[in-house]
């Protein structure tokens, strides 16, 4: 199965333990999006290996879970980057997990063969329905925020805003 799929799947199980069979859109607060990318895994897999690379995977989801709620669902969503749901949360409390996650991940020492590396976490932040109409469309808001984090510096957790479109992007 997928990433795409499996997350489909968790949507598809929310919608129906939703009370009274609401659809997701209309039983929840808030529902925040999280987008987080390792800051420069690529030199993880060059300088150790991929053995390595996978162990730094590994560590990043379980870092990922100890900064949010059971009921929250983390997936990866592709290469080294994670795609986090907060479910009926507060319009604003996600940054601040985002920052909480953010934290975690830079204090800790991921262990490795022959020792300790320390990486960094870039991580974008949208909420449905509040950023826009849909919710896929609000994914995309939370990865502008991601490369928004990436390009202004690294080891940041940003919280979409319009001004963050160009004319190009949508």
């Amino acid at each position: 199965m997928s990433y795409a799929e499996f997350f489909q799947y968790k949507l598809q199980v929310l919608n129906k333990e939703a009370p009274n069979g609401e659809h997701l859109e209309g039983c929840y607060k808030t529902l925040s999006l999280i987008m987080c990318d390792l800051d420069y895994f690529k030199q993880v897999n060059d300088q150790y290996g991929h053995d390595v690379g996978d162990l730094v995977l590994k560590e990043t989801a379980v870092l990922i879970n100890k900064g949010v709620r059971a009921t929250d669902i983390v997936i990866r969503f592709g290469g080294e980057e994670f795609f986090i749901l907060l479910v009926d949360i507060n319009p604003g409390d996600a940054i601040v997990v985002a920052e909480k996650i953010r934290k975690i991940f830079d204090e800790a020492k991921i262990e490795i063969p022959n020792g300790s590396i320390h990486k960094t976490l870039s991580l974008g932040v949208s909420e449905f329905p509040g950023d826009g109409e849909g919710f896929w469309q609000c994914i995309k808001y939370a990865d502008v925020a991601l490369y928004k984090a990436k390009d202004t510096g690294r080891n940041k957790a940003i919280r979409f805003d319009e001004e963050m479109l160009s004319g190009d992007e949508f």
